[in-house]
């Protein structure tokens, strides 16, 4: 990013946050010791006007996209858990010219997350936990979020001013989560602290420096629905080769097996490639599956549907033959055959046919074992 501007406190000015593209440097990048214009990543920290205020990592993005445009900047403080939720902390400004501070603030609204908010909030960021595979949205009352109003969100050249949005409640064993900006601004890895910070003061959103906002009372936590505000994600991974590619939630993994791979063409044999990348499956539904594991076996549209419907049932047979006897006795098997009535791609192509001839293997995961 090169070098910051050092952030200093003088009377405030405009602002609002967007939800556009994205730089970023979390804590880690620095090295250690480095002091960049007052944003000291090794130690977690920022220098104002010889103060330290907490720092986990920063970003920077264009107002609306473009290149040609002012440049917001901003900086994540921490994530705390506090009486019945979660609380961030950032502050933002905007860079005009170079690494510095301009003299006025155009604000765009696309903070605002009004498809699922009202307007006029701070409402656009997100925490995510990679380790049970959630995410969190700002908790809502009454249509209105739990966070800071962007119209609070004023600026003046040089400045940096605080945020906030309060969350559900994270699990118990979370340690870390990355928190989402906007569309595109992510810091990776911000520990979860303890306890709202301090002191209060009583500006809605205070100058970088001077002290932090006040957070929603207690009774507009209690009146939230977490449930509304968290949402599962999914893990996509794929092996090296490209045999095997996964997409997991927290409950469950879905692993599609490419056919072309595992067996010849109108084969039900299992090549020898296929062995190792079915041992790789086999050890995880050991490690961490539950309940039963669903095989299902598919083909493109060539050939008569009874061939087709055959051969994917002996191909989900021949998976079956190496997962069960490796997967250890606390999960089951059921195998299916589903030939080429339910293809992922056109079968008017030869990739989607190549796409369309498959096995899936489909199981539950224990929740303490992702």
């Amino acid at each position: 990013m090169g070098r910051a501007a050092r952030f200093t406190v003088p009377s405030r000015g405009t602002a609002t946050l967007a939800l556009l593209a994205v730089v970023l440097v979390a804590a880690p990048a620095a090295p250690a010791g480095a002091d960049d214009g007052g944003i000291d990543l090794a130690h977690g920290t920022v220098l104002v006007d010889g103060t330290e205020v907490p720092l986990q990592g920063r970003f920077a993005y264009p107002t609306f996209g473009l290149a040609e445009d002012p440049v917001i900047r901003g900086v994540v403080h921490g994530v705390y858990r506090v009486d019945g939720a979660t609380a961030l902390y950032y502050s933002l400004g905007e860079d005009t010219v170079g690494m510095g501070f301009g003299e006025a603030n155009p604000f765009p609204s696309d903070i605002q997350e009004a498809s699922v908010y009202g307007y006029n909030m701070a409402s656009s960021v997100e925490l995510v936990d990679v380790g049970t595979l959630q995410g969190f949205r700002p908790l809502v009352v009454d249509g209105q979020a739990l966070t800071s109003s962007s119209t609070d969100l004023e600026a003046g050249p040089g400045q940096l001013v605080v945020a906030w949005a309060l969350f559900p409640e994270l699990p118990e064993g979370t340690t870390t989560v990355d928190v989402q900006i906007g569309r595109g601004a992510v810091v990776a890895d911000v520990p979860v602290g303890d306890g709202a910070l301090a002191p209060v003061v009583p500006e809605a959103a205070p100058v970088l420096g001077t002290g932090w906002p006040a957070l929603a009372p207690s009774d507009q936590v209690g009146a939230a629905d977490p449930a509304a505000s968290t949402f599962d994600l999914a893990r996509r991974t794929s092996d090296v080769e490209g045999v095997a590619q996964s997409a997991e939630t927290a409950e469950e993994v879905e692993v599609t097996l490419d056919a072309n791979v595992l067996f010849d063409k109108g084969s039900a044999t299992l090549s020898s490639a296929a062995r190792s990348t079915l041992d790789d499956v086999a050890a995880d539904i050991a490690a961490r599956g539950t309940g039963t594991v669903v095989i299902t076996g598919h083909t493109d549209s060539d050939g008569s549907d009874a061939d087709n419907q055959v051969l994917s049932e002996d191909r989900a047979d021949a998976v079956l033959s190496v997962l069960e006897p490796a997967s250890g006795d606390a999960v089951t098997f059921t195998t299916a055959g589903k030939g080429e009535s339910a293809p992922v791609a056109s079968n008017a192509t030869p990739e989607g046919q190549q796409a369309n001839r498959r096995v899936t293997v489909v199981y539950s995961v224990q929740g303490d074992a992702r």
